[in-house]
């Protein structure tokens, strides 16, 4: 099995061997009871909870933007609908990365799991959506 590696993510499961290539699935949840209940619930809390951060994130941005040429009474509105936004997809991306890290690493097998590029990249991407909840509390 040298070379021969397995990921599994939130949305697809590969296996790659060795002068084989790379074949992948997409994460079903089946429909039994027990510990697959519990997994595929986690999976889908994870894929919901990113999902909605990343929708809220792009409109909390939208909206912060839109405050800046405005000067009018509407703009204090704007600008706290953005600000609670931001903390919004912040708190949902914290939650659906740390469900997403956990339900893809965990097993009861006794093989060695390692982070892949997407758990880093979630984790920069909770790094830098907190950078920008600090920033629009910083917006006049």
């Amino acid at each position: 099995m040298e070379g021969n590696e397995y990921t599994k993510g939130l949305w697809k499961s590969c296996l790659t061997i060795t002068n084989l290539g790379q074949q992948c699935d997409s994460v079903q949840c089946p429909q039994s009871e027990g510990g697959t209940r519990s997994y595929c619930s986690k999976i889908l809390a994870a894929r919901a909870f990113v999902t909605l951060a990343c929708i809220f994130s792009g409109i909390s941005a939208v909206l912060l933007f839109i405050t800046v040429p405005i000067n009018d009474n509407g703009k204090q509105i704007l600008l706290m609908a953005g600000r609670g936004l931001a903390f919004v997809c912040l708190i949902m991306g914290i939650i659906g990365v740390a469900v997403g890290i956990n339900v893809t690493t965990e097993t009861t097998l006794e093989i060695k799991l390692n982070w892949g590029a997407s758990a880093i990249l979630g984790i920069i991407a909770i790094i830098l959506n907190f950078c920008g909840a600090v920033a629009s509390v910083i917006i006049k």
